[in-house]
């Protein structure tokens, strides 16, 4: 019983840490209190100050690292999109659901960022193609790169919650790519989608943009299920 109220306290004092954060407009990297302090101030025991410190961590509003303490971590979304996607390996998703949810999302990304974007998205979209391009890049390194160009896109938005909810997808999709040996043979295919993609974006074109995402990603579904097909019919 008495570790239900803990928990209580311990969630009490996470809120308050957060709100302290917020309306104190704290960027990231400051340092909050020390444990003695925050025992000190909320009349808690250490126990409830580190089960608090892990709730802001699995929030993604602070880190906690040895002999720094707690400190202000960046709004990056990485708590959201690591408990999300855990839920969906959880749930045990198709690929197929997976695809139609990846479709309505994307292609929604890539109008938005026709209209969105600044230099240092296609700066950084145009290095993501070069990198893709290179003739002797490995499997792996493929595979980061087509996920960061999605996440690119998502970026370009300016909307933080596109790229909240596209991460935990992308994450899924990473470990479905990763062990493939004939995800490669895609690369060539992929990089002229991809740029295609970006030339509408570029020319502020939502149509083009939502076509040229849809053909990528309809295209992308095909092959990945042939290469879950063949992954199976081999392990048989």
């Amino acid at each position: 019983m008495g570790r239900i109220v803990a928990t209580r306290l311990s969630r009490v004092v996470a809120d308050r840490l957060q709100q302290k954060i917020i309306c104190e407009h704290l960027s990231a990297g400051v340092k909050l209190p020390t444990e003695p302090e925050l025992m000190n101030e909320f009349g808690v025991s250490r126990t409830v100050i580190r089960e608090a410190a892990a709730l802001l961590v699995s929030r993604g509003i602070v880190q906690v690292r040895p002999r720094r303490g707690m400190t202000v971590r960046a709004p990056d979304g990485v708590g959201i999109a690591e408990s999300l996607t855990a839920q969906l390996q959880m749930s045990r998703v198709s690929f197929a659901q997976l695809l139609q949810v990846r479709l309505t999302l994307e292609t929604a990304v890539a109008r938005i960022a026709a209209g969105n974007w600044t230099e240092q998205d296609l700066v950084a979209l145009e290095k993501n193609l070069a990198e893709m391009s290179e003739s002797t890049i490995e499997r792996e390194r493929m595979v980061e790169l087509d996920v960061e160009f999605h996440e690119l896109l998502a970026h370009a938005t300016h909307n933080p919650f596109f790229h909240i909810v596209s991460r935990p997808i992308n994450e899924l999709l990473r470990t479905l790519y990763i062990d493939k040996v004939g995800y490669l043979s895609m690369r060539e295919r992929t990089l002229q989608e991809h740029r295609a993609i970006v030339s509408a974006v570029t020319h502020c074109n939502p149509e083009e943009a939502d076509r040229a995402t849809r053909e990528h990603l309809n295209r992308v579904g095909a092959s990945v299920e042939r290469l879950l097909e063949e992954s199976e019919e081999v392990s048989r």
